[in-house]
Formats: C-alpha cells, structure tokens, sequence
C-alpha cells in the first residue's frame, strides 16, 4: 500500500503542475480581497520539482521512492499508514490536501470548491441581519446577526458568513457517508467543545443534544468569552445546556498561562511577555471530569490553535474509559495532519479514522475517530 500512496501522491503533484489558478480558487470571505501578488508558493515547490524530475516512479524501488519523496515533503513517510487506514474516499482527500500544502492555491483546487459550495454562501447570506452587527476587533471581520431558523436550528448569533457556511451548513463537525451523517453529536450526548471561541459550535452542539444533554465549551480568552455569553443570551432554550469552561485546556493542570487578548488572534505564551493582558492556569480534561463528577462522555471536539495533541495527551483516561466520538482539528501544522491520527490509532481501542475538509484553502481539516 505504500507503493499506492507514493504514486498517488507523485500522480497528483504532476498533474497539477500546469494549473494556474486565481480568483476562482481564492477565497475573498476568509483572506480579504484577491491580489495577483499574494504568496501562493510554499517554500517546498521547487523541492517538489526535484522530486518530479527524479527516477521515483513504477521503476523505482520503494525504497528510493521514500528517499525521493521525504527530500521533497519531510515526515511524509508518516502518512502511509493514515491512507492504508481511511476509507477510499478519505485517501483520495488526504492526496489533495498533502498536494495543496506544499504547491498552493495556483495548482491545486480542494474538492470543496465547488458551485454548490458557493451556493451555501448565498444561502446563508439570507439569513443575515446587517443592520444589527458585532465588531469583535479580529481582522476585517464585521459580524451580523443571523437567524437560522429558517434552515432548522432555532439559534440565533452575531457570526461571519463564512462561519455560519462552515459549522451550520456543511456541519463541520459531523462526518457524512453518502451525503447522511455518521458521526456527529446526538440526542443526550455529553460533549466537549474545546476551542468554542464566539459559540457557534457549542449552540450547534446543543441544538442537537437537546435537553438530556450538556455541552462543556472550553474558552479562556475574555473578549471570546464575552462575546460568546452575548449569543447564549439570544438562545435562552439553549443556555442552559452550556457550561462556559474559561481555562485552557492541556496534558496538565495548573500550569501558568499568559495571553495578550485579541480575541481569536491572541498570544498565548507559558512565559511572561511584553503586551500580555492576563494570565490563567491549564486544565487537564481528564482532571476536569474527574473534578466534576462527569460519568459520561459521548464526543469530543478539539480545535484550539496546534494544542491538540497536548490536549489529547491530557484525556487519555477519558477516552480510554468512554470511547466517544473524536472531531479533533488538524491543519495547524503538517505534523499535526499526521501525528494526531496515528496516535488515536495507536490507542488501540478498536477507533477507525476519518478525514474531511472544510474549505477551499488550507484551514479547516477534520480527523473523525469512532469506535467500530
């Protein structure tokens, strides 16, 4: 199967050597307007040329292949075992996405772009109420006020298009087969939210969990959690459900945190900086369950900012005891893509691994782990 990973992995590079896209495979909502001049080659192309021209190939030898291939893209070795384990359509993903990492947006176009992926965009903007905004000193974000009611949730939020497309829409944290979702939260599940910065995804947990369920959404940064209280006041059915848990979260406790507060754009560092606003201690998940009395946890949701795997490392008694459902983030680096997977794999505990993208650029890839 290494053998097929290779040549997947070659087949794609060299096919998309001749592409030259622009606009059309750029997007305006999350990086402002589209210039010709915006950086577009990662510093591996012109390794990635090398590895094109060299003898890698059906005439290689796998372990030429591997030589070839790691001067191009280093630690890709560590993906071979990920495209034995995900299903087709997932290995297929994991090609394109290794692709668009280290060549770009002018060469490689992610199977999210789409016409109906646009569609979602409008769709959304037709929930929007510009007149009733938000501004949460983050880029050049402006947010509205949207009423997803006519869709189905009954929630309401200050929120960004592209947001409301990513976790209403495409329900990106719930793994679909055929178009029907087949991990996701459900009715009474106990869910951590870690990274729930405004609230969107812990009132998109709670719609679906519902009254028997509760929903532990883990942020610390105040000028998050002040706007994230501002949406849960908009949803007074579902307030109740979600604790706000205002601590970071990590493979230990206590630990001294210190932060410059710009709200998802904030420094965090263990030292203390010039600049910082505040400063807080860690929370291990396993110590908050144990604290807290939780004897239940059904699924686990993990997107803050490339402490994944420390957090991970931090719910190992979790997750050996309850087995829940995993939606753990891993674009933050490339060897988060990799090491995050392999380590739910190496808990051995019967988990099968999924992999799915959000949008057209490099953010928002999802590794789905359930118990078979």
């Amino acid at each position: 199967m290494s053998r097929d990973f290779m040549q997947a992995l070659k087949g794609e590079i060299s096919s998309s050597q001749q592409n030259n896209f622009g606009v059309d495979n750029f997007d305006e909502y999350r990086f402002g307007k589209y210039r010709d001049d915006v950086k577009s080659r990662p510093s591996s192309f012109q390794k990635i040329r090398g590895f094109l021209s060299s003898k890698s190939g059906a005439s290689s030898s796998r372990n030429e292949d591997v030589q070839d291939i790691r001067k191009a893209i280093p630690g890709v070795e560590k993906f071979i075992r990920l495209y034995d384990a995900f299903p087709e359509k997932d290995k297929s993903l994991l090609i394109t996405l290794l692709a668009y990492q280290h060549l770009g947006y002018r060469k490689v176009r992610l199977p999210r772009n789409t016409k109906a992926y646009w569609e979602l965009f409008e769709s959304a903007m037709t929930l929007e109420n510009q007149s009733d905004t938000y501004d949460p000193h983050f880029q050049n974000f402006i947010l509205s006020k949207f009423n997803l009611n006519p869709i189905g949730p009954d929630v309401k939020l200050y929120y960004a298009v592209i947001g409301i497309v990513a976790t209403f829409l495409l329900e990106q944290y719930a793994y679909k087969v055929d178009g029907k979702n087949f991990i996701e939260v459900k009715q009474n599940d106990i869910v951590f939210d870690l990274g729930a910065c405004w609230g969107d995804t812990a009132l998109y947990f709670a719609n679906k969990a519902t009254d028997g369920g509760k929903v532990y959404s883990f942020e610390f940064i105040p000028r998050n959690v002040e706007l994230f209280n501002i949406n849960l006041d908009f949803n007074p059915q579902l307030k109740p459900i979600i604790e706000i848990v205002d601590r970071p979260v990590s493979d230990n406790s206590n630990t001294i945190v210190y932060y410059q507060d710009r709200g998802p754009a904030s420094k965090i560092s263990l030292t203390p900086f010039d600049g910082q606003t505040g400063s807080t201690t860690t929370i291990s998940i396993d110590d908050y369950v144990i604290d807290n009395n939780i004897d239940k946890v059904d699924f686990i949701k993990m997107d803050i900012e490339g402490a994944e795997m420390s957090a991970l490392r931090g719910a190992i008694k979790t997750i050996k005891k309850f087995r829940p459902k995993l939606a753990i983030a891993i674009y933050h680096s490339m060897d988060d893509m990799a090491d995050i997977p392999n380590w739910i794999l190496d808990l051995d505990l019967g988990y099968d691994i999924f992999l799915d993208h959000f949008t057209i650029h490099a953010e928002e890839t999802v590794c789905f782990a359930q118990v078979r």
